[in-house]
């Protein structure tokens, strides 16, 4: 069993709890506010972590911090406070009391500048022209500045139940871009928890893991082949074609061999199955 900090606890870091609580750990969550709902058995710290003055209220005598941040607001400001300022205080926090976790950093794909559909991995050069990827490039390189005991987990696109964006942007007719192609990168979150879950067991095992990990899923496509495909299984018209590219600053394809290599299946390797069940066609 191990003593796990879950630093942020959204959607994704309740599910994540819930799977961590059922393996027998014990688990904290750091929140900025209360949650909308408890998960059992986990237990709930309300704190801002960009006040030096929350800082008492983190415990240290943990083996292991999951960093789940998500900012309250989509602008430069605040992903540079939570991002920068809120890691830095925490980073101190463990510092000041001499205790050395393991760290594992949730980032994302969006600290890749490349843009005319080549392929991405762990080795390729992280350049985010966002400001969102720029604040998560820096908390990286502020997190392995810190630690050698720490790894970054960087997500592509994020989908599953309540993460619908794309469905809905396509019953509703929204164009897409189709020549030149646009290279779109997702993974369920489904995916997503069963991937920290597989690093934290492999770290908890005393098992080997390196500095940084891409994850998502097999099959990067282009988006107007992904909407034809959804408006077809909605049975929707579909939506009419783009000709020239409104994403000038997205465009790869993100490649997951690394984490594959490592021996973890994915339960949803193409769009074609995440989203088949969540329409309830599979």
């Amino acid at each position: 069993m191990a003593r796990i900090l879950l630093l942020g606890c959204g959607g994704l870091g309740r599910k994540l709890a819930q799977q961590l609580l059922t393996a027998g750990h014990r688990v904290v969550a750091i929140k900025r506010s209360a949650p909308p709902a408890l998960v059992p058995g986990l237990d709930v710290i309300v704190a801002d972590i960009t006040l030096q003055s929350a800082m008492d209220k983190l415990p240290v005598d943990v083996d292991q911090v999951v960093v789940l941040l998500a900012p309250a607001q989509r602008n430069e400001n605040a992903y540079r406070q939570l991002y920068h300022r809120g890691l830095q205080n925490v980073l101190g926090h463990f510092a000041s009391a001499g205790v050395e976790p393991h760290w594992l950093l949730v980032s994302s794909t969006s600290v890749y500048a490349q843009c005319s559909g080549e392929w991405v991995d762990e080795d390729s050069p992280a350049q985010a022209s966002c400001f969102n990827g720029r604040a998560l490039l820096e908390a990286e390189q502020d997190l392995w500045a810190h630690s050698d005991k720490s790894t970054v987990l960087r997500f592509s696109g994020i989908y599953g139940p309540g993460r619908e964006s794309l469905l809905r942007r396509v019953r509703d007719g929204v164009p897409v871009q189709d020549d030149p192609p646009y290279y779109t990168n997702r993974i369920h979150e489904a995916d997503c928890v069963g991937i920290l879950c597989f690093l934290i067991a492999r770290r908890v095992a005393a098992k080997p893991l390196e500095k940084l990990y891409l994850a998502s899923d097999s099959a990067p496509a282009p988006l107007a082949e992904v909407a034809l495909w959804l408006s077809q299984t909605m049975d929707c018209r579909p939506p009419a074609k783009l000709g020239d590219s409104t994403h000038k600053n997205s465009n790869k394809r993100c490649s997951n061999r690394k984490l594959l290599a490592l021996g973890y299946a994915l339960r949803y390797p193409t769009y074609r199955q995440g989203y088949s069940e969540l329409l309830g066609t599979a």
